[in-house]
């Protein structure tokens, strides 16, 4: 007996196209040869593009004044904020943005868009940099024409008498500007000077048995500062 033949519902369906089917598909590629043509050019120049175009520099995130500031203000998260840098660019004790010093003392004029630095703000680290036996202070003195100190000027602290106009004596000799009151500057975004009853609150370095004097001098008498020629 003959072996048996797989009948045609069995048989496996071939895979060749028919002679129309091969003709649809050349009408079909004629017409659209010249799109094909562009994307396979288009998908060679954004590979040519993508293999020769420089790697993204890397950045680093910091901390950017996003305001202008006065010295002598607490710093509050409207006055920050955070930004990504050229690590070339960035200055050295540049505050990143989960290290910002909330509360701390403005120390000088900052201007919109500059890297928050850490002696941009009073606190530990200028304190660190003082001179052995030295200290910071606040002393109020009578209130100061706008730009006539700026932080890092060495002055001299006098105080009068105030019942014997004559009576001056100086206090501290070379006295170290590390807080300019607000508003002193004149710059933009400034607040109203801080005052106290007797003038403007001044913080300086001096050595410390000149501190302890300065610290209650305006409750007895009237403190001014001297400035030296620049």
């Amino acid at each position: 007996m003959s072996a048996a033949t797989p009948s045609d519902s069995t048989r496996p369906p071939s895979t060749a196209l028919t002679p129309r089917v091969r003709r649809r598909v050349r009408r079909a590629l004629s017409r659209h040869r010249l799109l094909l043509v562009a994307l396979v050019l288009g998908v060679g120049a954004l590979a040519a593009f993508a293999a020769t175009r420089p790697p993204t520099p890397a950045t680093v995130a910091v901390a950017v004044v996003a305001r202008d500031l006065a010295p002598g203000r607490p710093l509050v998260t409207a006055d920050v904020q955070a930004a990504e840098a050229d690590p070339a660019t960035v200055p050295d004790g540049a505050i990143g943005p989960a290290d910002i010093p909330y509360g701390r003392l403005v120390a000088a004029p900052a201007r919109r868009g500059e890297v928050l630095t850490d002696v941009a703000v009073l606190g530990p680290a200028v304190a660190d940099t003082l001179p052995v036996g030295h200290a910071l202070t606040t002393v109020a003195v009578r209130a100061l024409v706008p730009g006539l100190l700026q932080v890092g000027d060495v002055v001299s602290i006098v105080a009068t008498d105030p019942r014997r106009p004559t009576d001056t004596t100086v206090v501290a000799a070379t006295a170290t500007v590390m807080l300019v009151p607000d508003g002193s500057t004149g710059g933009a975004g400034s607040d109203p000077p801080t005052m106290t009853s007797d003038g403007s609150l001044l913080v300086v370095a001096v050595p410390a048995a000149e501190a302890l004097e300065l610290s209650g001098l305006s409750t007895t008498r009237v403190v001014d500062v001297v400035v030296p020629a620049r």
